[in-house]
């Protein structure tokens, strides 16, 4: 069901704008049900209410954050989403520690195999 649009709602420039995307994100976003469903004008120009560009604005951040559309719709469509966001978040910083310390020691052990002097043949 689309939305009226209100006196504080903006068009999708505006909006991405605001957010920090582009506007292809923003309909992106929309298109996967990341954000409500825009409301329309007369003219049949999207706009965006505060509430959608707060949604939005989550979504990108998520993204920055390193996960994926697909992560966030899951977790986003579940009663409480900033609750399983947050848990999703907390999985993937853990994920990402993990490979740091592996990386951490990849690189230890090519500065020690570096130094080794080379035996002649």
């Amino acid at each position: 069901m689309s939305r009226l649009p209100s006196l504080r709602s903006v068009d999708i420039g505006e909006a991405a704008r605001r957010v920090g995307v582009s506007p292809a994100a923003l309909r992106l976003y929309e298109k996967r049900g990341l954000v409500p469903k825009a409301s329309r004008t007369p003219n049949g120009y999207r706009q965006y209410t505060h509430e959608d560009l707060q949604r939005a604005r989550l979504v990108r951040r998520a993204r920055r954050a390193g996960l994926s559309l697909q992560q966030i719709a899951r977790a986003m469509g579940r009663e409480g989403d900033r609750t399983c966001l947050h848990a999703l978040l907390r999985a993937h910083l853990d994920q990402l520690e993990g490979e740091r310390k592996r990386i951490e020691r990849l690189q230890r052990h090519l500065r020690r195999w570096i130094v080794v002097p080379r035996r002649e043949a």
